[in-house]
């Protein structure tokens, strides 16, 4: 008798391996849904622990040995160069049953991982099933994962920001049959969750520091303007009770140095956003434009060609400002102040005849650290950020006349 089509000629091996397959499958699913809840539910300070044991247990779930994350590639990411050279890959995270050295050395090595990451960035993914058996067909410079073991790679992009980030990797020392079209999307699903884990604790980074920038403008307003605004209310009242017009000229004082640390606080604001569009900037003219918006008194200023910088001129412009205003504050009435290129033609520097920097300088740029001339202690603190959002370096020190010198290294 004939019977349905299927049960007297199946294969049982074929069907029990289509079965183990299935199984497989599922239990990989589930391992990356588990890293769903795992990944969006990491605070910052726990990301790093947790998408390690992601990794290692995804990998383990693929049967494969090492597990890698390599990203911030700054030319890839900026759709310039597709052919970005290894040093610009970043090991952001790994798993290795051999040890975190076995995968940190790809990134370093001559023949690592660059090549198989330029490859996965170019053609979307990169499945290596037996790469000693295959020699024709893997991306050139895997000699180096050839060497130490590896027989198998499954690499994917990682896309943040919908740009090119970087790229999930999978790495094991048994030559397979193959990477099934399964397992490729599911550790592309990875790739997304990690890639959106990525940007939200970044997110959750930059919001922390803005918080804390809106409690330092808190504690600025609570405690620097109530002193000038006591001293404005007292010394109307003491007009009104003597009709003495001097009591007036202290009030006004008052009213200006409220309105010198309103400035120094939107300064402040500017100073935690990233830097705008840079230009060339000549150092002679905006050292004029800052000084003449710092209120310097009898104080007087040399520019000794300092030349010229690629900066964002309305944050430099910020940087200087406060210089000169530190200065003024802290070296006297009469200070001097010469802004000057450094010998070395590494930067500038703004230098000072006054009193020189306090003793200890290890805090000279912290929130709070105003010395004694009643500045707002926040001055520094925005030359530092606005120097550091450019890539460069202040250093501070003594003046060859004996006061403060800050020389920023524009190189460095």
């Amino acid at each position: 008798m004939n019977g349905a089509a299927g049960s007297d000629t199946s294969d049982p091996a074929t069907i029990g391996d289509a079965g183990g397959d299935l199984a497989r499958h599922a239990d990989l699913q589930a391992l990356v849904v588990d890293a769903s809840t795992t990944l969006t539910s990491a605070n910052p300070d726990e990301l790093d622990a947790k998408l390690r044991w992601t990794l290692s247990s995804v990998a383990t779930g693929l049967e494969a040995e090492h597990a890698a994350v390599y990203g911030d590639v700054a030319e890839v990411a900026d759709g310039s160069d597709n052919e970005a050279p290894e040093a610009d890959y970043e090991l952001v995270s790994s798993w290795s049953r051999a040890g975190d050295s076995f995968v940190e050395k790809w990134v370093d090595e001559e023949a690592g991982v660059g090549p198989l990451i330029s490859q996965v960035l170019d053609e979307g993914a990169v499945r290596l099933a037996q790469l000693s058996d295959d020699a024709t067909h893997v991306p050139p410079g895997t000699e180096r994962l050839r060497a130490d073991g590896v027989e198998s790679v499954l690499a994917v992009p990682v896309v943040r920001d919908w740009e090119l980030w970087g790229v999930l990797s999978f790495a094991g020392c048994g030559s397979r049959e193959r990477w099934t079209d399964h397992e490729v999307v599911l550790v592309r699903s990875l790739a997304e969750l990690i890639a959106n884990a990525l940007a939200r604790v970044e997110r959750e980074r930059r919001l922390a520091a803005q918080n804390e920038r809106l409690e330092q403008f808190a504690s600025v307003v609570s405690h620097d303007l109530r002193n000038p605004l006591n001293v404005v209310l007292g010394s109307v009242d003491l007009a009104e009770e003597t009709s003495e017009t001097a009591h007036f000229d202290r009030a006004r004082r008052a009213a200006q140095r409220m309105d010198g640390i309103i400035d120094t606080v939107l300064g402040l604001a500017r100073a935690g956003r990233d830097i705008g569009e840079v230009a060339p900037v000549s150092l002679d003219g905006l050292a004029w434009t800052a000084w003449d918006a710092v209120d310097t008194g009898a104080a007087t200023l040399d520019v000794d060609a300092p030349g010229r910088v690629e900066a964002d001129e309305n944050r430099l412009f910020d940087a200087l400002s406060n210089l000169f205003r530190n200065a003024v504050e802290h070296g006297g009435a009469d200070v001097h102040v010469v802004v000057g290129a450094r010998a070395d033609g590494d930067g500038f520097y703004v230098a000072d005849d006054g009193v020189g920097l306090p003793g200890d300088t290890d805090d000279l740029f912290a929130r709070g650290c105003s010395g004694d001339a009643g500045g707002t202690g926040i001055g520094l603190t925005i030359v530092q950020q606005v120097v550091e959002a450019h890539g460069w370096r202040v250093d501070a020190g003594e003046s060859s006349a004996g006061g403060a010198r800050f020389d920023v290294l524009v190189d460095s």
